[in-house]
């Protein structure tokens, strides 16, 4: 079977695709607009209902307050006892004003409140059936695509333009996989290496402690409970740096633009040693290898801080590429799709077959 004869067939299905998504092609984009919308909206009920509830507080502190002055015969009694019925009535008076305009201030809010209820579900509802149209939209999109894949996929001598955009389109899509690779890869690597600040600043941590212990012992407060001290918490910055490090090799294995940090040793306390020497020259000597051992972490903290800010700076960089790459891929997609439509319709309605006129002869008398 041609591709004239191909085509033919689904030639009715096509137009009814193509008239079905003259009506709702615009869906994606009127959803996608009509959701930041409705956004908006809520942020806007939350806003009101945050502001409500604090303005029903402060009203109901007025209505307290101008319930008691309106209210208190007592208090009316000893002012005008006292000569300052005047001022008891001013007090009431203003009291009556603050709370009313209170209460004026909660009934507008308690009304904003109400049109932005009534917006919501509006905009809720409208969203739904977007929604289904947007949906439906993409099932014909991917009906037509799924269409013209199986009329024009590969070569068509009938139609070179259209195999010149197919490969174009496939040279995109390739791009596009292969930046969207790199980024994902940059982007776990740069997780890797965030992490990696954790138990970098845990193993500071310990180091310092070690060496606290360390001084107190050196100057002989510390005993076996200070070298037990340094034990553990030397053993502990071990174990963080090698936490440390094998983030950072994760790091490595999904960047190759990761470099390893530098060395991290950290020493450690030999008990015998301890119990058999301990003393100020002993203690002095281990206290400057934990110093050492301070300083290369610390180091390598500066370089572990400047391989973060360099692989986000490398994620940012992609993410820019992978969005380009992406806008080119679905114009190329889009151009794809134009031609083929173009080629359909041409094929579906090709031009009379040529045929040859033969010159007439007029008839030779005898």
């Amino acid at each position: 079977m041609s591709i004239y004869e191909r085509i033919s067939s689904v030639s009715d299905r096509h137009s009814q695709i193509l008239s079905e998504l003259g009506t709702i092609g615009n869906a994606p984009d009127d959803l996608k607009s009509h959701r930041a919308f409705l956004s908006d909206l809520q942020r806007q009920l939350a806003r009101t209902n945050r502001s409500l509830e604090e303005v029903g507080k402060y009203t109901q502190v007025e209505r307290e307050r101008h319930e008691k002055y309106r209210d208190s015969t007592i208090r009316r009694l000893m002012y005008r006892a006292t000569g300052k019925g005047a001022v008891f009535e001013e007090k009431a008076d203003q009291e009556m004003k603050d709370y009313y305009s209170a209460l004026e201030k909660e009934n507008k809010m308690k009304g904003e409140k109400e049109m932005l209820d009534a917006q919501v579900r509006e905009a809720t509802d409208e969203q739904k059936d977007l929604q289904a149209a947007a949906t439906q939209c993409a099932r014909l999109q991917d009906e037509l695509d799924t269409m013209y894949k199986r009329l024009f996929e590969g070569p068509t001598s009938e139609f070179p333009e259209e195999d010149e955009q197919e490969n174009a389109t496939k040279a995109a899509e390739i791009h596009h996989r292969e930046i969207k690779r790199q980024l994902n890869g940059t982007a776990k690597a740069a997780q890797c290496l965030s992490r990696a600040q954790i138990p970098m600043k845990e193993a500071l941590a310990h180091i310092f402690q070690a060496r606290h212990a360390c001084e107190t012992d050196m100057y002989g407060f510390g005993g076996a409970l200070a070298d037990y001290r340094q034990q553990n918490h030397l053993s502990n910055a071990q174990q963080k740096v090698s936490q440390t490090q094998l983030l950072v090799s994760q790091a490595i294995q999904l960047d190759s633009d990761v470099q390893p940090l530098p060395r991290m040793g950290i020493v450690q306390l030999d008990m015998v040693s301890s119990i058999l020497f301990d003393n100020f020259l002993f203690n002095m000597g281990f206290l400057t290898m934990i110093q050492n051992s301070y300083n290369e972490v610390k180091y390598a903290e500066g370089s572990l801080l400047g391989q973060i800010r360099q692989a986000k700076s490398r994620e940012d960089a992609l993410r820019t590429q992978f969005q380009d790459a992406a806008r080119r891929l679905e114009r190329a997609r889009k151009d794809l799709r134009k031609i083929r439509e173009e080629a359909f319709i041409r094929a579906a309605d090709p031009p009379p077959p040529y045929v040859e006129n033969t010159p007439r002869t007029m008839p030779v008398g005898d």
